[in-house]
């Protein structure tokens, strides 16, 4: 898991000086109506960190790995991100990624390879994880964190960055 944990710092940093080359106007430009602009994209995965922030606490203690999901769509209009300073958003973004970083590196290596049938990630997980089948909360943070990167990768893409 240290190792995990080291490409997941380097991640945040070598992302954030990329994301940082994209300018606030360009950081608003949306390809269609009804796609997220990079702004709302960040801002979604600004909502991810707090849920799954709160989802890595309780994992630790709750006997199972079922969490509630949220309405990705209607908390990132609820929240405005279009309008958001793109700078502030990539801040919050880094520094919550980071105290995921901090809470991951104090979570017990026995906690975080328990195995559990019980869980939802057929239903909050970013890879398909049939409903019987078993997993640990080391699963769901790494499942979280190509989560991350996979939208990261959409916003470099949109502005013609090469991938991280």
């Amino acid at each position: 898991m240290q190792e995990f944990i080291g490409e997941f710092k380097n991640v945040i940093i070598s992302y954030e000086n990329k994301l940082r080359t994209i300018n606030d106007k360009q950081s608003g430009f949306k390809p269609t109506p009804d796609k997220w602009s990079a702004k709302e994209i960040l801002g979604h995965l600004i909502d991810s960190s707090i849920n799954n922030t709160v989802r890595f606490v309780k994992g630790q203690f709750q006997g199972n790995l079922i969490f509630s999901g949220y309405q990705q769509n209607e908390w990132v209009q609820a929240q405005n991100y279009q309008t958001a300073d793109w700078n502030f958003l990539i801040d919050l973004w880094k520094l919550n990624n980071l105290q995921i970083i901090r809470i991951v590196e104090y979570i017990p290596v026995d906690v975080l390879s328990k195995m559990y049938s019980e869980h939802n990630f057929e239903d909050i997980s970013g890879h398909t994880l049939q409903k019987g089948m078993v997993a640990s909360l080391e699963y769901f943070i790494k499942d979280y964190y190509v989560h991350m990167k996979h939208h990261l990768n959409q916003i470099f893409k949109m502005h013609s960055l090469e991938e991280v």
